[in-house]
């Protein structure tokens, strides 16, 4: 495994990016950052393309606030989920279960309760099936005109043991969010030749944006900060095989940016794409998990990584291998398009989408050390059948 890079720099250019704030979907935080980003990678010598990606618009205004009323009167902590309807004023009903929530398909599966007044549901609210209240997008179908808020997971376990020792809960909300024409925003990617060009070519990829309530140092400006170690020392010394590399806006809006880019890929530019290596996610922790499809690259995977870890040293390290893939990261629209795929994560889920995703140095090591990790696997992975057609779940 090559040496990675001083874990110090790596903090420093995690606290560059995320000094220019939220990077929400068709903000100017967001394009602010790919200005940042496509200056950086022309300080290297190379020139990015963008790729417009326009997506429904939403945006939040203020602070919502929900309230317990009853059993006991109490603030609790919630976002609006992302396309959730506004209150237009105070809401008030009694809370009753519904059971569970896919989000992502079934990536996450929440609890879902309904708030009800006059016999029908006037809010929803969505308890995380751990940590914190955090904000995720609606899947398709949600009801537009009701408001859905995401609360904690240790609020959901409170509600539903009130309401199954026979007690009232009833709550007062309020949440004030704008529905928009289109938001706007650029994918960015270039292309580094390979020692081999003959090899098929690797797409390495990771997105940039953000939730609008998070500078987004772990979700994911870490992958954003190790793709641009990636093309600096690629710029320097060639990977293996040619490699693309993609910053991918809207990853928060149900895929929207690696969904436009692989729509417009061409036959040809799919069927030469040997692999695409994800990176989402390189917060705090041992725990290296990373989704893998097809089958046949898992084994190659999972021997590169333990290697990995033994010729640096982590003897901590855990793995966690997943079998398809997650839908919910931008591995998955080429995933489904018949291209091996595989996704790296350290998940650090106490601060996903949350105010305190700020930088530390725990995730600036991570992201250290994957660089290198990212540099092996594409030197040392052989291609691999692509997925198999079958139309099958």
């Amino acid at each position: 495994m090559n040496g990675a890079p001083d874990t110090d720099k790596v903090y420093e250019a995690l606290c560059s990016l995320v000094e220019l704030g939220p990077r929400f979907h068709g903000s100017s935080g967001e394009t602010l950052a790919a200005e940042y980003l496509a200056k950086q990678l022309a300080d290297l010598g190379i020139a990015a393309t963008t790729q417009q990606v326009q997506t429904i618009g939403w945006r939040p205004e203020g602070s919502p606030e929900l309230l317990l009323t009853s059993p006991i009167e109490q603030a609790v902590e919630c976002w609006p989920m992302l396309w959730s309807a506004s209150s237009s004023g105070p809401i008030e009903g009694f809370v009753l279960p519904l059971g569970r929530q896919g989000l992502w398909i079934n990536a996450m599966v929440w609890q879902k309760f309904a708030v009800v007044a006059n016999g029908a549901p006037v809010a929803y609210l969505l308890a995380r099936d751990s940590g914190p209240a955090a904000p995720q997008p609606l899947p398709s179908g949600s009801a537009a005109a009701i408001p859905h808020l995401a609360i904690g997971h240790q609020d959901g376990v409170r509600l539903t043991n009130w309401i199954a020792n026979g007690n009232d809960v009833s709550v007062r909300l309020t949440v004030d969010t704008q529905q928009a024409s289109l938001a706007t925003g650029s994918n960015l990617y270039l292309d580094l030749p390979g020692r081999d060009p003959s090899a098929q070519r690797a797409i390495v990829c990771g997105h940039y944006d953000t939730f609008w309530n998070t500078p987004g140092a772990y979700d994911n400006g870490s992958g954003t900060i190790a793709l641009l170690e990636l093309a600096r020392r690629w710029s320097a010394r060639p990977a293996r095989c040619p490699v693309r590399l993609v910053f991918f806006a809207a990853e928060e809006w149900h895929l929207a940016g690696s969904r436009t880019y692989v729509a417009a890929m061409t036959a040809d530019e799919r069927d030469s794409t040997g692999l695409v290596i994800n990176i989402d996610g390189l917060g705090r922790g041992d725990l290296l998990e990373y989704s893998v499809g097809p089958e046949t690259l898992e084994f190659d995977v999972t021997t590169q990584l333990r290697s990995a870890a033994r010729s640096s040293g982590r003897s901590a390290l855990r793995l966690s291998s997943r079998f398809p893939p997650l839908i919910g990261t931008d591995d998955a629209p080429f995933y489904a398009a018949g291209i091996p795929s595989l996704h790296l994560t350290f998940n650090d889920f106490d601060l996903l989408h949350r105010p305190e995703d700020i930088p530390n140095r725990a995730s600036a090591a991570n992201i250290a050390w994957t660089v290198p990790v990212v540099e092996g696997l594409l030197d040392c992975l052989q291609p691999v059948e692509r997925a198999p057609r079958f139309d099958l779940l």
